[in-house]
């Protein structure tokens, strides 16, 4: 591989994460709620926050989808 390829693929993948974590934030700080009514009303605790926002930052185009896409709550 060369040097250029490894740097193109280095600043991809940081971009990458970078969409991941300003998506996770959306999601965990207010989004969390449209997709889980457990998740509305008092809030997620600061830890579980933490504990899912890594799993947020790597499937976020999955997670953008659903945000976009689940206008409501679903009905249980």
């Amino acid at each position: 591989m060369s040097k250029a390829a490894a740097e193109t693929l280095v600043l991809a993948l940081g971009v990458y994460l970078a969409l991941g974590l300003i998506v996770g934030l959306i999601f965990v700080f207010g989004g969390a709620g449209r997709i889980d009514p457990a998740a509305e009303g008092k809030g997620l605790p600061f830890r579980v926050r933490l504990m899912i926002l890594p799993g947020l930052i790597g499937l976020w185009p999955l997670m953008l989808i659903k945000l976009v896409a689940q206008k409501e709550p679903p009905v249980s």
